[in-house]
């Protein structure tokens, strides 16, 4: 039985968009007051008013503004892990695990360059990949 790529949620991100070959995620911005957000809301939650929001892709780029180092995780995920706002360019600050590093103190700097990546978080009961965005330090 071959594995499948399967992602944690439907409708958070497209991964290797065809058009384009990026992967990006996937929210929305207010067509009044221009706020964005992810996930996608129905409403805006500054304008509280229907029918305002409109779905945009984000990039994944960004920086980080907080992160820490988790101990303990469901049963499944990796331990340690690291856990991090990031602030997007073209979006909100959203929450992320990261990978690409260490979940040591040191490893990461406040207001470091990020970059979004589709990968693995666990596997599944029958074995499948559960994939989902993740954010890496830049370059890395």
């Amino acid at each position: 039985m071959d594995k499948k790529r399967i992602p944690v949620q439907e409708g958070l991100f497209i991964e290797a968009d065809p058009g384009t070959g990026k992967s990006y995620l996937i929210g929305n911005k207010c067509k009044k007051c221009g706020l964005t957000a992810f996930p996608k809301t129905p409403v805006c939650p500054r304008c509280q008013i229907q029918d305002t929001m409109e779905e945009t892709k984000f990039e994944g780029k960004g920086t980080l503004d907080s992160y820490s180092i988790v101990q303990a995780a469901l049963p499944g995920f990796q331990q340690p892990s690291i856990q991090a706002y990031i602030n997007l360019d073209n979006g909100p600050k959203m929450w992320s695990l990261v990978t690409g590093c260490e979940p040591t103190e040191g490893s990461l700097k406040l207001g470091m360059k990020m970059e979004m990546v589709i990968d693995k978080i666990r596997d599944d009961e029958e074995g499948n990949e559960l994939i989902s965005y993740q954010f890496k330090p830049a370059g890395k």
